[in-house]
């Protein structure tokens, strides 16, 4: 395993070196990112021991506009996604998925779209394979920490046959992207309801059909922050763990904003109690950042909260509540951040009546400290600890202990 990913990250170095020789290749945008993560269990859960979980982010972007002089912005974006295979889960036998890199072990083409952006950026049509928590439901305090749960809601994540379009497998659809005045951005997204194929964890297979049918989600963008700027881009990529891709650092804003979202499957959904499929599969969520100035020097301190709902009739959980606080810099000389923050599903009345626990809520307390030791380097111990995983009373709660180790190589 070791062997192979040396040989990789060796082959992936080697084309971004050729890539950077020729400085008339700004047309191009490319990044390797490799991500390992040693996780420990050291008491409660399922049972204490370690697993070793990785993952590997190639991204390219190749801009049309640049190679043929365009005035409007005409990208396509590749994404390949590598796995290893580790799961923290069978250790701690949570449901929210601890670590947000754990998926099957496979190589796989994540994303991939064209883009084409009109009037100065402000009106963005997309269409391709497409990660939809990659600019929907995004809170950007809460891309610091590992578990699944603070990318994208519990509540949301556990939706559709296979999961909504999101790692580790993405669908087919279409996504609309505008600015309304000077503070909201509005996005709709059209998407295969069913992700690759749910017999096979491995497959990207798109299979487009009625019975299937699609998902929906919309979300306006409300941002609040009195020195607000659209041209005004913040980027941070010291602590981004899944979300340091090209063709993302356009849309990264470092300001206070308030998030309404929601989604919607067309197709029908066997309900919980086992009895006639379901129409209305859906859910809403609500989400703001806040970010405080400490200094003249950018740092600063990042409050975010999040909570949604969704059908208990269909899903398990019914709701889900998630918040926490992230500071930058607390050490000086380096562009480190810390972060304490929880995430709390809430199984929905239908799941609650039938299970045999008088558990109701699976809440994870994650601190952790992301810390750049260089440009391309960057070590992030974190713990992790879980009240009523799974809502199982039979489990114990389980602690545990994870160091991520990420190398990063690009031409931006």
């Amino acid at each position: 395993m070791y062997q192979r990913i040396l040989i990789s990250f060796i082959a992936i170095y080697s084309l971004n070196l050729k890539a950077q020789s020729d400085s008339t290749k700004s047309w191009l945008e490319f990044e390797a990112v490799y991500s390992a993560l040693p996780w420990y269990n050291a008491s409660g859960g399922i049972e204490t021991g370690f697993v070793y979980i990785d993952n590997a982010d190639v991204t390219a972007k190749i801009n049309f506009d640049q190679i043929f002089n365009l005035k409007e912005n005409l990208t396509l974006f590749v994404y390949g996604l590598g796995n290893h295979g580790g799961r923290a889960t069978d250790l701690m036998g949570d449901f929210q998925v601890a670590s947000n890199i754990e998926a099957v072990e496979a190589w796989r083409i994540f994303e991939l779209w064209f883009q084409h952006n009109f009037i100065n950026d402000r009106i963005s049509v997309l269409a391709g394979l497409y990660d939809l928590n990659s600019e929907f439901d995004v809170l950007r305090p809460g891309t610091l920490f590992i578990n699944s749960s603070f990318g994208i809601g519990a509540e949301y994540a556990q939706s559709g046959v296979n999961g909504p379009s999101i790692f580790p497998i993405s669908s087919l659809g279409v996504r609309f992207s505008t600015f309304v005045g000077d503070r909201t951005r509005v996005r709709l997204a059209i998407l295969d309801a069913v992700s690759g194929n749910p017999n096979d964890l491995t497959s990207n297979e798109i299979h487009l059909s009625k019975k299937e049918g699609a998902l929906i989600a919309g979300e306006v963008s409300v941002y609040t922050s009195s020195d607000f700027s659209e041209d005004e881009r913040n980027v941070d990529r010291s602590y981004v763990t899944r979300r340091r891709k090209v063709g993302r650092q356009h849309d990264v804003y470092k300001k206070d904003k308030i998030n309404i979202g929601g989604w919607y499957y067309t197709s029908d959904f066997q309900s919980m109690d086992g009895s006639e499929p379901e129409k209305g599969n859906s859910g809403i969520y609500f989400g703001i950042q806040k970010y405080i100035p400490l200094d003249a020097e950018d740092d600063y301190i990042a409050f975010f909260g999040r909570y949604g709902i969704a059908n208990h009739q269909i899903n398990r959980y019914g709701s889900a509540l998630s918040g926490g606080f992230v500071m930058s810099n607390p050490i000086s000389g380096f562009d480190d951040n810390f972060g304490l923050a929880f995430s709390s599903g809430l199984n929905g009345e239908s799941f609650q009546e039938l299970q045999e626990s008088s558990e109701n809520a699976e809440t994870v307390f994650e601190f952790t400290y992301s810390l750049p030791l260089a440009s391309w380097f960057l070590l992030q111990p974190d713990v992790q600890y879980v009240v009523n995983p799974s809502t199982k009373e039979e489990l114990d709660n389980p602690l545990s202990f994870a160091l991520l180790i990420q190398f990063s190589i690009q031409n931006l």
